[in-house]
């Protein structure tokens, strides 16, 4: 039967998948996530691994089955298989389809694979876990090479990939062939298509055949053909096994039938909670009541119920049902049960006054109900969610006013580093107290006179047995006078290099030898000064390995960056400072901005958080972007504090914030690194790869999309000259949009009743900003009101929202091409013996420009990722209106700075910096932050 043939007796939803999946052609790169099936309500979500042949198709049945669940996939590539080398592993196309994943990513309930896509839902189970998450694993009849792999010869693979795709889609006749004419023939599909498909179902055996499982501790179903071999899953993971046999072959698992609907139970048993189990949650305080210390919950791990038939099981198969998976909206109205009870604010308040007794008190409470680490591990105190809901919860309860560096110490800092790095008996021992709120932890790394250079380290950590001990003196640490722990940076080593010896410890504050002083300061939080004498520390409290430590430091450093303790300041303060002075100014306006873009930013970087790779240049930018935006308020404040200081009518609170803005903004772009250094560590990354860094910007909005954009905009754009190069010409605008006609890229956007793909806003923000990078002409212009307006002699600035995020992206695409020109010429050009790159004073104030850049992309496709079609409401309105003040001011900087640099050359005509600084100045001014556009 031909794949058209097989078609014609699908159902349309599985005939739309099919058609998909078969015009997957290798021009393009379907690798990361695919959305199978959305249901109209919110369900468990299903991750469907491809097996050897790299598609989804033969999943179909079951996914029509679980109709009420998310269904989602990976499906291969050879681009997946071959970027960055060939795929070595089972383990390493893993890593590769979980780096495609982020926080805007559902967190994954259950991982299904049939066959190798077993072996590629377990490995990819193995790093989830890695990053906080603990999914259910359904393995259909997978299993590994118990044997050395045997190599086929050219004839011996074409057959077997025949045999296998046929037979996975319902065809048990034989079909013998010699070429690979004859192969793509029988399966119907065009000899490029086979080509590709071939080489990765070639690619996929070589790995499966000389795999071997990584362990782990996952709970797992193994559902066997009864005519298949079988391995034991438990001498593999340390979680539940559940065997299910059903009857039949490898291939007839999954047709549709008894086996499918046995399967589909599977799937249900491991996605849904309990019948009657309770979610892990502590109950609210009554109304008017101090909030009541709730006794630590145990959290048990994801219910695995054992309601499908195993009569055929082993019997000394787990199988277990211990309680329910906490559900992240029970977790979010346990935080507002806590925030909103009347005692909390007076908690708070307390709290900001250096009440000991009060932080303790709040942060026990928000522990005892699970609302510090829901992300980390069942084991350690976590529920195993997300890292997008643990910082939506600590925005949520920090926003209240509490003090928010307890938490980014304890639990971001010192918490996740133990967590990665830690030994098992460190991580058992600490973690969960620190996520009951029960501890709290700080870090100890600055010395007299060595300041932000830890590399000048002089505490001694001497080995003596199984033992360290340690003498030192550490400066400016905060709430260490409160804090069971600190994580210690201290020599064992003067040999080699001065980033060589150096070792990190988590010590025990309450040790003998420690010795707490409080430093008086303008703020109110603590800093202190440490004192170490011969202070002894269990090699169990040592993080990796003696003298690796700068290593893992810079991660520890990267970790501490993200800039979301800056960011929730910055809301905090801001907030107080608009409900103080109500006058309401268009640089308070811009400043709001500014934070709404910090924070988005501060976001997107706390994925470092459960990363094994994690290094320091990760969050440089975001650490410069949002302690530079969160001081700017405390600006604010600073030059109002005369008339704030006497203000009347301000309560307890406000109070307490502005004060906190005026005096703790100045020491927020020294700690955890200055921005001096954050602007040395991004300049660094750049000179590797400036070109690529750049389009990491673009690559938010679609890395394929812009790719393929660039490729076919550039040449047409560059054929045509302009006279000067500066002057826009129509003709090229004309050549540029009929390029975007031809190739379909203009209907990418437009819905799908619209006969366009349906592929939304950020698709067409991805297409203005490739236009803009180029420096060409804004020739994507699919709103018919611009159209008609630029048709009629007016202005085709239209001011709907989504010509206003198009063109927003226009702007910001010449920033970033203006940004690349200026730092490729400054790495060319030598003046006095050194490049200007070199040049610190030149180039600072470009590469301070770069992060305000990176800042407006991700904010921008934040925006755009909304519903671009729902008008202008008070609700979409504020956020864009804001977003246009601070990027026209913004790019302001961006062209003054790349200007400076470029010198002279910049302002003639042939050069091709000249075409962006004058589209820049077209285009600057209709960045409308007013909401209107005026017509020319």
């Amino acid at each position: 039967m031909t794949p058209e043939a097989e078609e014609a007796t699908m159902p349309d939803d599985a005939l739309r998948l099919s058609r998909y999946l078969r015009t997957r052609a290798s021009e393009t790169d379907p690798s990361g996530p695919l959305t199978l099936h959305r249901p109209d309500t919110d369900g468990p979500t299903v991750w469907f691994t491809h097996p050897v042949g790299g598609s989804l198709l033969a999943y179909h049945p079951l996914i029509q089955a679980l109709g009420d669940h998310h269904s989602l996939g990976f499906e291969a590539s050879l681009k997946t298989l071959d970027e960055g080398g060939r795929v070595a592993s089972v383990q390493e196309l893993a890593r590769r389809y979980t780096d495609r994943l982020d926080d805007r990513a559902p967190r994954v309930d259950v991982l299904c694979g049939w066959s190798f896509g077993g072996a590629l839902a377990w490995e990819t189970g193995c790093l989830l876990a890695e990053r906080g998450q603990r999914p259910a694993v359904v393995l259909l009849d997978s299993t590994w090479a118990e044997r050395d792999y045997t190599h086929w010869t050219e004839t011996e693979a074409l057959n077997a990939f025949v045999r296998d795709a046929r037979r996975t889609g319902g065809d048990d006749a034989e079909h013998t062939v010699g070429t690979e004419e004859e192969a793509a023939a029988v399966l119907g599909m065009d000899l490029d298509t086979f080509s590709e498909r071939f080489a990765i179902f070639a690619h996929g055996r070589r790995l499966i055949g000389t795999w071997t499982p990584t362990p782990g501790d996952l709970d797992v179903v193994s559902v066997r053909a009864a005519a298949s071999l079988t391995s034991d899953w438990r001498t593999v993971t340390t979680g539940s096994v559940r065997v299910v046999d059903l009857p039949g072959d490898h291939y007839g698992l999954l047709r549709p039938g008894a086996n499918v609907n046995a399967i589909e139970e599977v799937v249900r048993s491991v996605s849904t909670p309990a019948a009657g189990a309770t979610p892990v949650v502590g109950t609210a305080p009554a109304a008017g009541t101090a909030p009541a210390i709730t006794p630590p919950a145990t959290t048990p791990r994801p219910a695995v119920t054992a309601d499908v038939d195993t009569a055929t099981a082993s019997a000394d198969v787990d199988t277990v049902a211990p309680g329910a998976p906490v559900d992240e909206n029970d977790l979010r109205a346990a935080l507002a049960d806590v925030v909103s009870a009347p005692a909390w604010r007076d908690l708070v308040v307390r709290a900001r006054r250096m009440d000991a007794d009060a932080i303790a008190t709040a942060y026990r409470e928000l522990g005892g109900r699970g609302l510090l680490t829901p992300d980390w591990p069942v084991e350690f105190g976590g529920a195993g969610l997300s890292t997008r809901l643990a910082i939506e919860l600590f925005e949520g309860f920090c926003t209240t006013g509490l003090p928010d560096l307890v938490h980014a110490l304890s639990v971001q800092i010192v918490g996740n580093f133990v967590l990665k790095s830690g030994s098992p008996r460190l991580r058992r021992e600490l973690l969960p107290r620190l996520s009951r709120g029960e501890e709290f932890a700080t870090v100890l790394y600055s010395e007299p006179r060595a300041g932000s250079d830890l590399a000048a380290l002089r505490t001694r950590a001497e080995r003596r047995g199984d033992r360290y001990v340690l003498n030192g003196v550490k400066v400016f640490s905060i709430y260490s006078d409160i804090s069971g722990s600190a994580l210690v940076a201290a020599r064992t080593a003067q040999e080699g290099h001065k980033y060589d010896g150096i070792t990190l410890f988590v010590i025990d504050l309450a040790a003998d030898g420690v010795s707490v002083e409080l430093v008086d300061t303008v703020q109110r939080e603590r800093m202190c000064r440490v004192r170490l004498r011969d202070v002894e520390v269990d090699s169990w409290r040592m993080l990796g390995e003696e003298g690796q430590g700068w290593a893992l430091l810079d991660g520890a450093l990267a970790i501490e960056r993200t800039g979301i303790d800056h960011v929730v300041r910055a809301q905090r303060w801001l907030r107080a400072l608009r409900g103080a002075d109500t006058r309401r100014t268009e640089g308070l306006e811009r400043l709001q901005g500014q934070v709404e873009c910090a924070t988005t930013l501060a976001r997107a970087a706390t994925e470092v958080f459960l990363r094994a790779d994690v290094k320091a240049t990760d969050t440089a930018v975001a650490k410069l972007y949002t302690s530079e935006t969160c001081q700017q308020v405390g600006h604010e404040v600073l030059r109002r504090w005369s008339s704030l200081e006497h203000a009347s009518g301000l309560d307890d609170l406000t109070r307490e914030e502005l004060f906190s803005a005026l005096t703790e903004s100045p020491g927020l772009t020294l700690s955890a690194g200055t921005s001096e250094m954050m602007l040395a560590t991004v300049a660094a990354d750049l000179k590797v790869d400036a070109g690529r860094r750049c389009l990491d910007i673009l690559h938010r909005f679609g890395d394929e999309l812009v790719d393929t954009a660039l490729d076919v905009l550039e040449p047409e754009g560059a054929a045509v000259r302009a006279a000067p190069l500066f002057a826009p010409s129509e003709r090229r605008r004309t050549a540029l949009a009929d390029v975007l006609r031809d190739t379909g890229l203009d209907l990418a956007e437009l819905p799908e009743d619209e006969g366009g793909l349906g592929l939304g806003l950020p698709v067409g923000c991805a297409l203005s900003l490739s236009l803009g990078y180029l420096g060409y002409e804004h020739a994507y212009q699919p709103c018919p009101t611009a159209a008609t307006r630029a048709g009629a002699g007016a202005s085709p600035h239209c001011s709907c929202r989504p010509c206003r995020i198009r063109r927003a992206g226009y702007v910001l695409g010449l920033g970033i091409g203006l940004f690349r020109v200026a730092w490729e010429h400054a790495c060319a050009r030598e003046q006095f013996g050194r490049r200007l790159v070199d040049v610190d004073a030149l180039m600072f104030p470009l590469i301070r420009g770069y992060a305000e850049l990176t800042a407006l992309g991700v904010r921008l496709h934040e925006l755009a990722d909304e519903d671009g079609t729902t008008g202008d409401t008070a609700d979409t309105e504020g956020p864009l209106r804001r977003f246009e003040l601070v990027a026209e001011d913004a790019l302001v900087r961006v062209v003054r700075s790349a200007m400076q640099v470029l010198g002279a050359q910049g302002i003639t005509e042939w050069s091709v910096a000249s075409r962006y600084y004058l589209r820049c100045a077209e285009h600057l001014g209709t960045l409308d932050h007013r909401g209107t556009a005026p017509d020319e």
